[in-house]
């Protein structure tokens, strides 16, 4: 009798760094492939050549978080190990380059810089800097306002607040700013939008002045946000 088909496992702690660190650096590829798939059937999802959407499936199932699920008419189907992998804190520590927070804090800073590159090129290209000095008898020149419509659709937006908080309300606040996400993700998505990533952090910052309350803007959402 041919050997019974392989089961996805519920469950799968994961005791090896590769495997840990392909876990956080493949997470959309790997998601593709919750249900059996052929690499040739994912390539264009994933956004690569099928040769190298092939190649990527064999390395990962090589660390164990894919398997051969069957093959048919020439092709290999692979599937998630598991529907849920459990990685030891102390495999990836923050002060690795792809641990615990960083690797996703990294990819967050990245992400925005090229929103925000884009939304530069688009609404300030042919701009100018204007810096004008002045005194009593010959004032500066005011600067424009800015009163033109928005250009990108999707203008980048970094808002910055530090405040002196006690333990109790710094921990109200970050769960109210956390559940405008909740809100927002419980609303659905539209058909006709783009992708949009809306981030909160929330942190103590032990070089910081203990003196110092700040706030810092820096938007293409214009003179007067919504």
């Amino acid at each position: 009798m041919p050997d019974p088909t392989p089961a996805q496992l519920e469950s799968l702690r994961v005791t090896d760094e590769p495997a840990a660190r392909a876990l956080r650096q493949d997470t959309h590829l790997l998601g593709l492939f919750l249900s059996p798939a052929s690499p040739s059937d994912v390539a264009a999802r994933a956004g690569m050549p099928a040769n190298l959407a092939h190649h990527h499936a064999r390395r990962l199932a090589g660390l164990g978080l894919l398997f051969e699920q069957r093959r048919e008419a020439g092709r290999v189907y692979y599937q998630l190990r598991a529907r849920t992998f459990r990685v030891p804190s102390d495999l990836l520590p923050p002060q690795d380059p792809d641990g615990n927070g960083r690797g996703d804090l990294r990819d967050l800073t990245d992400r925005f810089l090229a929103a925000y590159e884009r939304c530069w090129a688009f609404m300030r290209n042919g701009e100018e800097d204007v810096c004008s000095f002045g005194n009593e008898e010959h004032p500066a020149e005011p600067l424009e306002e800015i009163t033109e419509p928005l250009g990108a659709p999707f203008p980048a937006h970094l808002d910055h607040l530090t405040l002196r908080l006690t333990p109790e309300r710094y921990a109200r606040l970050a769960r109210a700013l956390s559940d405008v996400l909740t809100h927002a993700f419980a609303e659905g998505h539209s058909d006709s939008g783009e992708p949009c990533t809306l981030a909160v952090l929330t942190f103590t910052d032990p070089s910081a002045d203990p003196r110092a309350l700040s706030r810092n803007l820096n938007s293409f959402l214009g003179p007067n946000p919504v």
